[in-house]
């Protein structure tokens, strides 16, 4: 049998090490990095834009680095698609839940186009418009970039939040038109709306004032005024219901006015009366005629609709100049609009 010198081995092995020193380190540091890249490793994660990218407001909000100019739409396309709708980085600007159609399509500042941007903002947004702020700003002033001026157009105090550029017109808020457009008296958004603000022949005790019926809307984004409701609704104040016998009510359905006091709604009690001998029973009561509001000119508002001449519960009388001289004149005239329709009886 060959027997190894063992202490043979270790001088040969000692003198190799010795001669190949530098060879050997090389070796083993080769060997000590290449079993690192035998183990599984996950890529590092770099983000693709700042931190802040879609954070209105913040400096590196991509809708200003893009009007700015810094940042291109070309730039967005090579990544999301070129329709935006996600592309290799499967990110689609829509499903992410910003934009509902970005950018915006063609004819959309264009009043005679399809694609017009009202249409746009009702049926997409609701009327709700604070979602433009993030590109155009939060005064609609485009951030200083000209062609994103809302102001442009929307010239009137507020911009695109005055009341006239939903409904309404420049004179006036109420409709005509309507959110849809319409300006009939016909339509039930439309109706009435314009007879009752104008300061009417009968009484300018309400005239311009949307609150008698509506709730108050100081600012654009009063909550519910742009709302998930699909109309305005309809809450009348106490002039409308302040001496009424039942509750005023609205019905859409059929489009009426119920117990409004406006409208011959009322009672006044002889009981509470400075003036009991004009009484010939316990009340004076108005005709309380159910209205129709989109019936405009068929006669419902016509002198004595709305109460007898005198009212029922009232002493006989001619005219009514006798005792309500400063409201009315002999021909049953009103002359002065701030005495009638006003929640009280003027006696002078």
């Amino acid at each position: 049998m060959l027997r190894l010198n063992t202490n043979y081995i270790q001088t040969l092995y000692k003198a190799f090490c010795n001669r190949h020193n530098g060879l050997l380190v090389v070796v083993t540091l080769a060997l000590f990095f290449l079993s690192g890249c035998l183990d599984e490793k996950q890529p590092m994660g770099v983000s693709t834009h700042p931190e802040n990218w879609s954070v209105a407001g913040s400096a590196d909000f991509h809708g200003t680095a893009i009007l700015t100019k810094s940042f291109s739409q070309e730039s967005c396309q090579s990544c999301h698609g070129e329709s935006y709708d996600g592309g290799s980085s499967k990110v689609s600007c829509y499903s992410a839940g910003c934009h509902a159609v970005y950018p915006h399509p063609g004819g959309f500042a264009d009043g005679s186009s399809e694609s017009f941007h009202s249409k746009f903002i009702a049926e997409e947004l609701k009327w709700d418009i604070n979602s433009c702020q993030s590109c155009h700003g939060s005064d609609y002033a485009g951030e200083g970039t000209p062609e994103k001026n809302c102001l442009s157009c929307h010239s009137a105090p507020d911009g695109p939040e005055n009341c006239s550029s939903c409904h309404g017109d420049a004179n006036s808020a109420a409709p005509p038109k309507d959110l849809s457009g319409n300006t009939s008296t016909s339509v039930v958004t439309v109706g009435a709306h314009q007879a009752h603000l104008n300061g009417s022949k009968w009484s300018t005790f309400q005239a311009g004032n949307c609150f008698t019926c509506h709730n108050q809307t100081l600012v654009y984004n009063t909550a519910g005024h742009i709302d998930d409701s699909p109309h305005s609704e309809v809450v009348f104040n106490n002039l409308a219901s302040s001496v009424g016998t039942d509750a005023t009510t609205w019905e859409r359905m059929d489009a009426s006015c119920s117990n409004v006091y406006c409208h011959g709604g009322f009672e006044f009690k002889k009981a509470d009366s400075e003036y009991p001998w004009a009484y010939t029973e316990d009340a004076m009561r108005g005709n309380n005629p159910r209205m129709i509001w989109n019936a405009v000119g068929t006669g419902q508002a016509l002198c004595g609709s709305c109460h007898g001449l005198p009212p029922q519960g009232h002493i006989p009388a001619a005219t009514c100049e006798g005792c309500h001289s400063s409201v009315v004149d002999a021909n049953f005239n009103i002359i002065n609009k701030y005495l009638h329709i006003n929640g009280k009886i003027d006696v002078y």
